[in-house]
């Protein structure tokens, strides 16, 4: 069988699994907020990726052409999916290119296999697309070196990057790669159109940085686990020993480049992922963004290279190795599919609940007002919503209900001291609920107490323990 039909048997049968089991978890709040922005009008769907300045617009355009076509909610996942899908295509020929046929089994054990690319095959955001355009470059810039590959490689990267600012790392490696055999006008060509791309996330960012916001998104409290980035929304249980192993085992694959031999085309996958790596560090001390599986899309790519290469030298026992790692890989997306909670809340069951509970002439207020805001959006868009904004310490910030989520800019916000002011002057007219999906119970203290107080409120169950809400009937 040739290596075309060999592959692309491999990625039907990654695209089919992830299709068929899209819709089995509800849309996170990322891709609510995705559906969201795509739902907006083009000139205002521009607007909102700029004023979000984490992802540009392309990718919002991208989902629209797919809600435009009927899909919608779970379905517009799709996306993702197909993506997804060739970024599997695009990696084992990548392995074929870089090591030679004799990676081709190993190849495709470890990529079409990998739990990483799976399950963010279900995260309607840009990661399956950065893998996509990753693969493609590592393949292009990481083979003999010619003009033809090195402009498809800067294609590449300027394409992830009109994806994801994530993608500016990956010129980044082009400029590092090719600084000496690209004419300099190619090279400020590129350069010109990196920092054109990434000119309102940058804005974001600097935004962000002079403000000093103490908002950090915690890491995980056992620290950065490597496992749960390799897994990437399936992590295993953290455990120290399993974390001290992988430490381990990645010194030894990255020194392999290099000893007892150097090998360039390891040597280059190594440098990929180092760069890949510290672009993540380097953001979250520039712009605090926390830890999270999603932000080391980029770097995955070139590891999972590595892992084929480094396996295809040891012949018979590297294939029996790439075995262990599907068999684990395996595991780890059996677990993504049917550990409860699911990786992600259910706001689709949650919303579903809400809705019957309040019906026509009730009103849901939540905190934080988006996250809730959008999944009303999705699935109960005939919700009456209002909430706002809590702290520790300090006022409340209201949207008056019923009010619609506008946007990263935050307009129509009421500063308020007392939350029973507000809450007091809805009891008599609505049944009322209050939900929050806010993990530090502390800075929604004040605003469930205030609720309380008002008498007749009882826990709501709203399907997934991490969504709490009270419910009470109008007076």
């Amino acid at each position: 069988m040739s290596a075309r039909r060999l592959f692309g048997l491999g990625s039907l049968a990654f695209v089919a699994t992830a299709f068929a089991t899209r819709a089995g978890q509800s849309l996170g709040y990322d891709e609510l907020f995705t559906v969201w922005v795509s739902s907006r009008p083009l000139v205002d769907l521009i607007h909102q990726a700029n004023v979000d300045g984490f992802t540009p617009p392309a990718f919002y355009a991208l989902v629209k052409l797919a809600s435009l076509a009927g899909l919608s909610n779970e379905d517009l996942r799709a996306v993702s999916i197909l993506l997804a899908g060739l970024a599997v295509y695009l990696g084992l020929r990548a392995s074929e290119r870089l090591f030679g046929p004799s990676s081709r089994w190993v190849a495709l054990f470890l990529i079409p296999g990998s739990a990483y690319l799976f399950t963010f095959a279900h995260e309607l955001r840009p990661y399956s697309a950065l893998l996509c355009c990753a693969f493609f470059f590592l393949g292009q810039l990481g083979g003999p070196a010619s003009e033809k590959s090195d402009v498809r490689a800067a294609v590449a990267a300027l394409i992830a990057t009109s994806l994801s600012y994530l993608g500016a790392s990956m010129v980044a490696l082009w400029f590092l790669e090719c600084r000496r055999r690209c004419e300099t006008s190619r090279l400020v060509l590129v350069g010109l159109l990196t920092m054109f791309l990434c000119a309102p996330g940058l804005h974001k960012a600097f935004a962000l940085a002079s403000s000093r916001v103490d908002s950090q998104i915690e890491w995980s409290a056992a620290g950065p686990a490597l496992s749960t980035v390799f897994f990437g929304l399936s992590p295993v249980p953290f455990d120290v020993r399993i974390e001290s192993v992988c430490v381990i085992l990645l010194i030894v694959l990255l020194v392999s480049a290099y000893y007892p031999k150097r090998f360039p085309t390891l040597a280059f996958l190594t440098r990929a992922f180092v760069a890949f790596t510290l672009s993540v560090f380097a953001l979250d001390a520039f712009v605090p963004i926390g830890f999270a599986p999603r932000y080391f899309a980029l770097a995955m790519s070139p590891l999972l290279l590595l892992l084929a290469g480094a396996l295809t030298r040891l012949g018979r026992a590297g294939l029996l190795v790439a075995t262990v790692v599907f068999v684990m890989n395996g595991l780890a997306v059996f677990r993504y599919l049917t550990v409860l909670p699911a990786a992600r809340e259910d706001w689709r069951g949650a919303m579903s609940r809400i809705e019957e509970r309040l019906g026509s002439r009730g009103v849901l207020l939540a905190f934080p007002f988006h996250h809730a805001a959008v999944a009303a959006h999705a699935y109960a868009p005939g919700l009456h919503v209002g909430g706002g904004y809590t702290a520790r310490t300090g006022p409340l910030f209201w949207y008056e209900p019923p009010a619609s989520f506008g946007g990263y800019s935050f307009e129509g916000l009421k500063r308020l001291n007392d939350a029973g002011e507000v809450l007091g002057r809805l009891a008599p007219v609505s049944d009322l609920c209050v939900l929050s999906d806010e993990p530090d119970l502390r800075k929604t203290a004040g605003v469930f107490g205030a609720f309380e107080a008002l008498g007749g409120a009882e826990p709501f169950d709203t399907g997934d323990p991490r969504l709490r809400a009270l419910c009470r009937s109008k007076d």
